[in-house]
Parts: structure tokens; C-alpha cells; sequence
């Protein structure tokens, strides 16, 4: 069931995509020709607070929490801005309302699939098949460029939609801002997000066959509140003695603070529902502590937050 919504969602979006563009209504300020300037405030900063074409992302940027983010990158970045009318036709295709979205953990997931690291400084940058990892962990973008009429266009391609640039480079902060046509959609992104839908998700990418599960997904769920659920699912993995996506979870998430919480938050739950044995073939094969690189601030937050977790780990691993 869910599949068929995901790939339902990808063709009414992809098919939504291909509008004209149209630089004249839709033009972002350049202000700026150079980026990494101090003192700079994002959202303050950006011609997406004062262009009226781009309230819809301004609305979404600061419901997600992401301008502290990109205020304070470490480095250059490029983003990829999608219209008011982008946002209309995104929500028309996934049949959710601006407020349903805005309050979706997938909200702020969405958005990282606009942010690559790096700037592309101009259009002339864009190389025809070149591959953008976007700052959503494992999603990449891919680039099309085709002319039409002595036109050149330039296509953003992600999991499931695409977008075209309908205008030129914009600066702000650390950022060079390119608006586009299309919201992009990572794989794993499932509207609606609700219980059911991601109960049943989860429990067939759990399953026998699969090759991984989506890591993004199970965060998404639990900041959501929504552990218990993903709990549900991996009991079901662990009854059935399939454990090999789990532990690709974990090593998937090595290095990553805040996915190795979550998926700590979920195997709490797990011992919860049923008893630190059910959950000790698990242990004896995730890797260690070290191997996933867990730091010492995130040891201590799961012996504080997650206790049943931390006494069974110790239990099974001396």
C-alpha cells in the first residue's frame, strides 16, 4: 500500500514538473555577486524573505528550523528555491494541506534535498548528467541541461519529481539560491505520514528481500513521536529472525549522533514491548560502540534517556 502511494506521488509530481519557466514574474534580487559574508542572517538576508513569489519556502524554511542551519554553514552551499506555484502543485499532487506539511517531520527532510554542499556559481556551471549529493544523507540530484529554440534549460532531477531553474543565481550568506519550478521529493518521503502507512512501510521494508531500509524514515518517525510504531515493525523483524536490515541501519547511521539516538530510542521501545532476550540476537550483531563511531555525549544521553536499553547492552556485551 504504501509503495503504490510513493509511486503514485512520483507520477502526479513528475508530471506536474514540466511547467514553462517564467523569469520575469519570478526574478530573485542579485544582490550580491560574492557569498560567504559575515554578520549574515539567512532568512533576513535573502531576497526568499522579500519576494513575494517565495513565501511558501520562506514559511516552510523557518517551520523547519533550517535557518540557524544556513545562517551557520561551515562552507559554501547552493539551494535550490522552489516557487509559490511549485508548493501549490506539490500539495496539490500529494493531496495534503500547507498546514499538514509544514507540521510533517518530512518537512524539514524536503528541504535538505534542496541544499547542496558547494556553491555553483553560475548557470554556465552546470554540467549536463552531473551528480549533486544533496545534504539529506544518501539522496542524490542529478543535472539534464537541453535547448530548446536557442533556450537553454536546465533540469534538476531527484527520486521522484523534477524541477526546472527559472532564474539566475542569488546570494545570501554562505548560499547561492537558484529558484525553481518543482518541489524535489527524496525516495522514502510518504504522504500521508500517519501510523498505518508507516507501519505497513516499515514492516515490508523490513522484511526477507529488501536490500536496505530507509534511515531518513525511521528518524523522521521518531522525531515525530511515532517510535513505537517503528518498534512495532522491528519486533516483527526480530520475531521472524530477520535481522540483516537492522543492523544495516546501524551501520548506516555510523558517524551520525542523531540517527544512532533514534535508532536507540527505537530498540528501547523494543525491549519495552517485549524483554532484553528478544532483542539480544540483535545486540550480539550490531557493531560496537566504537565501530559506529557513538560518542561519548551520545553513551551518556542513552544511559540517561534510554535506561532499558543501556542495562540490556550491558547485560549482553559484559
Amino acid at each position: 500500500m504504501a509503495q503504490a502511494m510513493r509511486l503514485t506521488l512520483a507520477a502526479v509530481v513528475l508530471c506536474a514538473a514540466f511547467v514553462a519557466p517564467a523569469l520575469a514574474a519570478r526574478q530573485l534580487k542579485q544582490s550580491s555577486g560574492t557569498i560567504n559574508f559575515p554578520g549574515c542572517t539567512f532568512l533576513g538576508d535573502s531576497e526568499i524573505a522579500r519576494n513575494k513569489d517565495f513565501s511558501s519556502l520562506y514559511t516552510a524554511l523557518q517551520a523547519s528550523g533550517l535557518n540557524d542551519s544556513l545562517s551557520n554553514l561551515d562552507g559554501p552551499a547552493t539551494l535550490f528555491a522552489p516557487t509559490n506555484e511549485a508548493f501549490e502543485e506539490f500539495l496539490a499532487a500529494a493531496n495534503i494541506t500547507a498546514e499538514d506539511a509544514l507540521a510533517s517531520p518530512y518537512n524539514r527532510i524536503v528541504l535538505e534535498y534542496h541544499l547542496i554542499p558547494g556553491a555553483i556559481m553560475s548557470e554556465s556551471a552546470f554540467a549536463d548528467g552531473e551528480v549533486l549529493p544533496t545534504s539529506l544523507r544518501g539522496s542524490n540530484l542529478t543535472i539534464v541541461t537541453d535547448e530548446v529554440n536557442n533556450t537553454e534549460y536546465i533540469t534538476v532531477v531527484g527520486y521522484a519529481s523534477e524541477a526546472t531553474i527559472v532564474t539566475p543565481a542569488a546570494y545570501a550568506c554562505n548560499l547561492v539560491i537558484y529558484g525553481i519550478d518543482g518541489v524535489l521529493v527524496p525516495e522514502d518521503v510518504i504522504y500521508p505520514f500517519d501510523s498505518e502507512v508507516l507501519l505497513s512501510y516499515l514492516t515490508e521494508t523490513l522484511a526477507p528481500g529488501f536490500a536496505e531500509v530507509p534511515l531518513n524514515l525511521v528518524m523522521a518517525a521518531v522525531q515525530s513521536g511515532q517510535t513505537n510504531v517503528v518498534a512495532e515493525a522491528e519486533l516483527t523483524a526480530i520475531n521472524g529472525g530477520y535481522l540483516q536490515q537492522i543492523v544495516a541501519l546501524y551501520e548506516e547511521a555510523a558517524g551520525n549522533q542523531e540517527a544512532l539516538l533514534a535508532l536507540d530510542a527505537v530498540a528501547n521501545e523494543v525491549i519495552q514491548m517485549s524483554s532484553c532476550a528478544k532483542v539480544t540476537p540483535l545486540i550480539q550483531q550490531v557493531p560496537s560502540d566504537q565501530d559506529l563511531q557513538e560518542s561519548e555525549a551520545t553513551r551518556m544521553t542513552v544511559a540517561q534517556q534510554y535506561p532499558a536499553l543501556a542495562q540490556c547492552v550491558n547485560q549482553v556485551r559484559g
